[in-house]
């Protein structure tokens, strides 16, 4: 049973969730930003631990952390977390190669842009109106084409090779 005071209350102040996350390079620790920078390098499971000197679980809390600070929620892929980690200014950016970069054909010079914003296959193939099975086949051979070893690793081999230029004053 309410009182009008109950239904008062309710009306007076309505449930709002306040979701901003931080968007600064600074709130990422120097440690965070090792294991994000090793991650971008391609490095993923046990080497990336070996490599950090770390457990697995503390790797992926980590991860979560850095999430939150980002802004990248759970379900977004590790090569989003780089993206934004170059675009945010948390982890500089790869130095430019001397390496001719690849000639794209239509279908890759389309995905690049989302590929090197890390976006999973599904949202690549639903933003370009490209198949899902020809957005996996091209990722792949623009993978193999730029010696990528993963999809965080592409993020940052599109940004040695000159094929994306670094976002400026974006907003997360």
């Amino acid at each position: 049973m309410h009182t009008l005071t109950d239904n008062h209350a309710l009306e007076a102040a309505p449930l709002t969730v306040d979701r901003r996350f931080p968007a600064f390079a600074t709130d990422v620790s120097e440690k965070s930003r090792q294991t994000l920078l090793a991650i971008a390098e391609g490095l993923t499971g046990e080497p990336l631990a070996v490599r950090l000197g770390i457990s697995r679980n503390t790797i992926q809390d980590r991860i979560r952390r850095l999430r939150l600070v980002l802004g990248c929620p759970a379900p977004f892929p590790l090569s989003e977390l780089v993206a934004r980690g170059y675009e945010t200014g948390a982890v500089p950016p790869p130095a430019r190669t001397t390496e001719e970069a690849p000639g794209l054909g239509r279908k890759e010079a389309a995905l690049v842009p989302h590929a090197a914003a890390g976006l999973s296959f599904v949202v690549m193939a639903e933003r370009t109106g490209i198949p899902l099975p020809v957005v996996r086949t091209t990722i792949y051979a623009l993978r193999e084409r730029t010696g990528a070893v993963n999809a965080p690793h592409l993020v940052t081999r599109l940004r040695e090779l000159g094929l994306v230029t670094p976002a400026v004053d974006r907003k997360v």
